[in-house]
């Protein structure tokens, strides 16, 4: 208790006012001191490790309301020499692909696609790095099969390539060039490969940080470094970043890790050192930032351990993918996020691990787009044991009552008071059902679908049971019904089933049982059933019998004078071409 007490008596306040250098004041601190940067547009230039703030100590930094941390105009300017970019999911043969001449500058911002398009030929084309950010279009090409002569050829605008063999190049390699600006940071802690942790940094307050997007040469978005409000790299543990506002930038927020070892394709590093960040929290901020992007949460490129991170309900409008967690992360929290996207919302893009990716709303999109992506590109692996649930797309979600998702990956629960209890890309549609495996797809009310894995669309290679009932009197003959839907069957489909039915008489008769196994099939004609066995379990004047035509259909005829309870469990296995 003395100890805490005299730590907290020694920390300081350093206030930073408008037009002062805010990097002086965070060298001049001690270790435990806070920085508070007061109300006003504190305009900074890049300084060290191309920051306007870079924090090597654990220290408090508030940005009060009102204060602005902007970048000063014309910090990052476009660069002649290109960075070359390696598409790793197209393997290569030979990679001494080269680059030569002078950029002119007159395309601004560009990238340069270069792909082996035969033997002995390459396509290019060029595409503005904006256009790129916003469509991909970077894979566009306009010249194809250009012949390789081995020596120097010119593209356009002084930008030359160099293939030196004639031949022997894999079709499909290839390279991005990036004429563009360098990189900028508003607020970074840690440089990558720093020795020891930089332990205890919170970032908090009602300000902003504003990179300038407009007034600054951009980074492609392809290369290795992006501009980001804030940048964790490195060693760095025990962070906070709270309630601020991130503008005008690439990205707001980059968490990473580094190695030292060579990057090797899909994912793999050599021999070296790894500088691992953890432990990280970013909870109750704001991205406003309607041209670029929102958090990156490891990096492909940057391949340390990023491990127990938490991006939990914050608020954010991008243009494009709003909370990437991305390669080398691990044990994370993506929970209760409110996301403005013209792209996607959250994608888990390649192999993060460990993750809980829960109670996420995308708002104003009436287009249907997904919450949650997965995926990887090339020879990069997936995501692994990622638990998905609750994600919603407020205008979109034709979500069920008390529907529920309760885990796995990609399911979606559609149906009033449906659920799907785990696996993955599995959907429960009809009321009361239920779906689990990989690809099911409960379609019928009640149903219990089970799959694992799809020829073509969920539900086209599955199992389900469902029950049926209905109440016979007299000797009318009645079907059989899972709640108040029928037994259908998809266009193009089979059906192996197995029913089991009983009939309990309220009075004046004998229980009655049945076991019927067959054959039911779909084509354009309707629904036509092959009967293997009809097998009565005792003697009985009533009957039960499967006939086909818009579904499958179960008739229960009852007895003179009687009413009996029907109930069937029926088991199917499906199989077809479903659509």
């Amino acid at each position: 208790m003395i100890f805490a007490a005299l730590f907290l008596l020694a920390a300081a306040v350093h206030e930073v006012q408008p037009g002062q250098n805010a990097q002086s004041f965070v060298d001049a601190a001690k270790p435990g001191d806070r920085i508070v940067f007061r109300p006003g547009v504190h305009l900074q230039k890049l300084g060290r490790h191309r920051s306007m703030v870079y924090i090597d100590k654990p220290l408090d930094i508030e940005l009060e309301a009102g204060a602005i941390l902007r970048l000063a105009d014309r910090q990052s300017e476009l660069e002649p020499e290109p960075e070359i970019t390696t598409d790793h999911g197209a393997p290569k043969s030979i990679d001494d692909f080269a680059v030569g001449g002078s950029y002119d500058r007159a395309l601004g911002e560009v990238i340069y696609t270069i792909r082996i398009d035969g033997e002995g030929t390459f396509s290019w084309g060029s595409t503005a790095s904006t256009r790129y950010a916003a469509t991909n279009a970077g894979l566009d090409v306009q010249h194809l099969k250009v012949p390789i002569t081995g020596d120097w050829q010119e593209l356009s605008h002084g930008v030359q390539v160099r293939f030196p063999r004639k031949r022997g190049y894999s079709v499909g390699s290839l390279w991005f060039l990036s004429f563009d600006g360098p990189e900028a940071y508003g607020i970074r802690i840690g440089h990558g490969t720093q020795a020891g942790y930089i332990d205890g940094v919170r970032i908090f307050g009602r300000g902003t940080i504003d990179l300038n997007k407009r007034n600054n040469a951009q980074p492609s978005g392809l290369v290795k470094n992006i501009n980001a409000c804030v940048l964790v790299h490195g060693r760095v543990r025990n962070v906070s970043i709270e309630g601020i506002t991130m503008t005008n930038t690439m990205r707001s927020v980059m968490l990473y890790g580094e190695h030292t070892g060579k990057f090797l394709q899909g994912g793999a590093v050599g021999p070296g050192e790894s500088f691992d960040a953890e432990n990280i929290s970013i909870q109750q901020t704001r991205t406003i930032n309607p041209g670029g992007s929102g958090y990156l949460l490891g990096h492909p490129s940057h391949r340390g351990w990023l491990r127990k991170v938490r991006c939990n309900f914050n608020y954010m409008e991008t243009a494009t993918t709003s909370i990437e967690p991305n390669f080398q992360l691990d044990q994370y929290e993506v929970i209760g996020n409110v996301i403005k996207s013209a792209g996607h919302a959250i994608h888990c893009w390649r192999r993060s691990t460990n993750g809980i990716v829960a109670d996420n709303v995308r708002i104003d999109d009436p287009s249907g787009k997904k919450v949650v992506m997965t995926g990887s590109p090339g020879a990069w692996q997936p995501s692994e044991n990622i638990l998905i649930r609750g994600n919603r797309n407020h205008l979109s979600d034709p979500l069920g009552p008390w529907a529920n998702v309760a885990g796995g990956q990609d399911n979606r629960a559609t149906g009033p008071f449906a659920v799907v209890t785990g696996g993955q890309a599995s959907t429960a549609a009809a009321p009361y059902s239920r779906a689990h495996g990989h690809q099911a797809r409960a379609k019928r009310p009640g149903e219990d679908a089970l799959a694992a894995g799809a020829f073509q669309s969920p539900g086209d290679a599955q199992t389900s049971l469902l029950v049926a009932r209905a109440i016979t009197k007299d000797n009318a003959t009645v079907e059989l019904r899972p709640g108040s839907g029928e037994i259908t069957l998809e266009p193009d489909s089979t059906i192996a089933f197995r029913i089991l039915a009983v009939a309990h008489p309220e009075a004046g008769a004998e229980p009655a049982g049945f076991e019927l196994v067959g054959l039911a099939s779909r084509s354009s004609a309707g629904v036509t059933v092959q009967l293997q066995r009809n097998t009565p379990l005792a003697a009985s004047a009533a009957s039960l019998s499967v006939t086909g035509g818009t579904h499958l259909r179960i008739q229960a005829q009852g007895v003179p004078g009687a009413t009996l309870r029907w109930v069937a469990r029926i088991e199917l296995a499906e199989s077809g071409r479903l659509r």
